[in-house]
């Protein structure tokens, strides 16, 4: 994990850009995620599978087995959902649900901004389009450096870094 000042030194914009790039999620956020997912979903199955064995199932422990079931899968869900691919060849940016051409894109700027309930600070990418669409990517990517310098050496002067 590299601090906001570090991440600003290693942005040069000396890269190749061609083909597909492809962008997962960070491994400890992988960890936190599937280390609370597939646990949460076992054990909310295991609650449900209990409680209608037994000879009078306990709607408490039924609730309780599907808040679980539910917990674990929209874990697992978010693991799997979160991928980044620059695509060279097509000339866009995709991700869940955005499809954005690098020709639409307005101003790209790197910050950091409060994201989340918790209001903690974080590196993101904000992408404003022709089209006025406000587009914010938070960087818990793997390879952060190559994703930022594709992006500044395709997106050239669009392409801004915030100081703090």
């Amino acid at each position: 994990m590299l601090f906001y000042e570090e991440l600003i030194k290693k942005i040069d914009g000396n890269i190749e850009a061609q083909g597909r790039e492809r962008f997962f999620l960070e491994a400890n956020k992988t960890l936190i995620w599937l280390g609370t997912g597939i646990p949460f979903f076992i054990i909310g199955l295991m609650e449900l599978y209990i409680s209608t064995l037994s000879e009078t199932p306990s709607t408490k422990n039924m609730i309780f087995g599907i808040v679980l079931l539910f917990i674990g899968f929209r874990h697992i869900k978010m693991y799997f959902s979160y991928h980044i691919i620059l695509d060279f060849n097509k000339n866009s940016l995709i991700s869940k649900g955005i499809n954005v051409s690098f020709s639409n894109i307005k101003s790209c700027t790197l910050k950091e901004q409060s994201l989340g309930k918790r209001n903690r600070l974080q590196t993101v990418l904000d992408i404003i389009t022709k089209d006025k669409k406000q587009i914010i990517i938070p960087l818990m990517m793997t390879k952060k450096v190559k994703f930022l310098n594709l992006l500044k050496s395709k997106l050239g002067k669009s392409f801004v870094i915030k100081e703090r």
